[in-house]
């Protein structure tokens, strides 16, 4: 199959594919460009069924003008369905190529009353909206089950003297509820919470952020676990649940834990209804290498959107990072090796004393509060979570805590 594509100016060019393979193995493809290949045997991985789509994202060198693009069958079975090529050009990108950052010591942690047993504190969404930090978490008990929690304060300072309002004690109910994300949707002039809900994803929405009693009973976005995740997420679940919008519609993106992250979609005037079933928007054969908590904003002065996704390096948690000119990609690696992390405790600093190694599940501080989730490009913050490099145990029972890291390498 052979594309033409037009690029404004030679380069490393980025193209999706998106395609089917309803096999149980590898249709790998030749890629080849203006004649030449470039890649031998690309492999397209099972999908789990011909009515799943995936999107293969590659690097490609183009020359200023037309170009062509062939995908070429490698074995005697022919290639996967192919649905279409999406092109991103050579382009520049409002960040750095690579990160460094310095972390302050640990902001919040744990505050336990007589009913939330809590020994971590994790997952953190925070928006800084009239004057004030609004973070909401998951907690979890000893007994290892879930749920959520809200804290607010005007400075960082007062992060852990802020007191910890448990969510499960208001309409959001008891039971498992973990990885919360918060924004204002602006159509509605609603504060939307995001968070999963054991094997489906949920939302509440209420007219105040600040006061945490008031949001809504959950609704869930789907009927059930989506078929495409039941075919590829292995022993792994559907999980870390985040929506970003553009000005036509609106994406979720999750995990499941097995090397693949999906994305959903449906419009900006049918949300929160609507989502259809979630294609693979990229995948890893390491499951490790591309795990969990996704994270994706705009990035505020061009068409670039950055992805994060949490990754386990070494034994340690950590990100990596592409940018892309839409929320459908094509992505296009920026930091995203072990060499050059996007945040990894190899290009963070402590003044203060290290406290942890892992840079695991967070948020960016975000440039505004509604859907778009824009960011700066410049002096960028991440909210995290890390833990004693000492701990050990079930993973529900680690110790984390959450802590701040600050780019020291901005370019602005």
């Amino acid at each position: 199959m052979t594309f033409t594509v037009n690029a404004p100016n030679a380069g490393t060019a980025t193209i999706g594919v998106k395609y089917a393979n309803g096999t149980t193995a590898d249709r790998p493809a030749d890629l080849v460009v203006n004649g030449a290949t470039v890649q031998s045997g690309v492999a397209f991985d099972p999908t789990g069924r011909w009515s799943n789509w995936g999107i293969n994202n590659l690097s490609v060198p183009v020359k200023a003008g037309s170009n062509t693009i062939r995908l070429a069958a490698a074995s005697s079975a022919g290639l996967g369905n192919i649905d279409y090529l999406d092109f991103a050009a050579p382009r520049t990108s409002a960040l750095p190529s690579s990160f460094q950052w310095d972390s302050t010591a640990q902001l919040v942690s744990p505050k336990p009353d007589a009913t939330h047993n809590i020994v971590s504190v994790k997952d953190p969404s925070v928006v800084y909206h009239d004057g004030r930090y609004h973070v909401f978490v998951s907690v979890v008990n000893t007994n290892q089950s879930y749920s959520l929690a809200y804290l607010s304060f005007s400075d960082w300072s007062q992060a852990d003297d802020a007191p910890l309002t448990f969510l499960d004690t208001t309409a959001i109910g008891a039971g498992y509820k973990a990885a919360p994300q918060v924004f204002y949707f602006a159509p509605e002039q609603r504060w939307y919470l995001i968070y999963q809900i054991g094997n489906n994803v949920a939302y509440s929405t209420t007219a105040d952020i600040a006061d945490p009693r008031s949001w809504s009973a959950p609704t869930p976005f789907y009927a059930g676990t989506p078929q495409i995740v039941l075919d590829n997420m292995g022993s792994g679940q559907w999980l870390d649940f985040w929506i970003a919008c553009d000005s036509a519609n609106c994406h979720m993106f999750s995990s499941d834990d097995n090397g693949q992250l999906y994305r959903a979609q449906t419009s900006v005037a049918n949300f929160p209804e609507g989502f259809g079933s979630p294609v693979i928007a990229m995948q890893d054969a390491n499951k490790l290498w591309l795990f969990e908590g996704a994270n994706v904003y705009k990035v505020q002065g061009g068409n670039e959107y950055l992805l994060l996704v949490e990754a386990i390096g070494e034994g340690r948690r950590m990100f990596r990072s592409w940018t892309a000119p839409s929320l459908t990609g094509p992505w296009t690696a920026l930091a995203d090796t072990k060499a050059n992390p996007f945040a990894r405790r190899t290009n963070v600093a402590f003044p203060g004393g290290a406290w942890t190694q892992d840079i695991s599940h967070g948020e960016m501080i975000r440039a505004g509060i509604d859907q778009t989730l824009a960011i700066s490009p410049c002096d960028l913050q991440f909210l995290y979570q890390g833990m004693d490099p000492a701990s050990s145990g079930p993973y529900n029972l680690l110790p984390w805590r959450l802590g701040l890291i600050t780019q020291t390498n901005s370019s602005c």
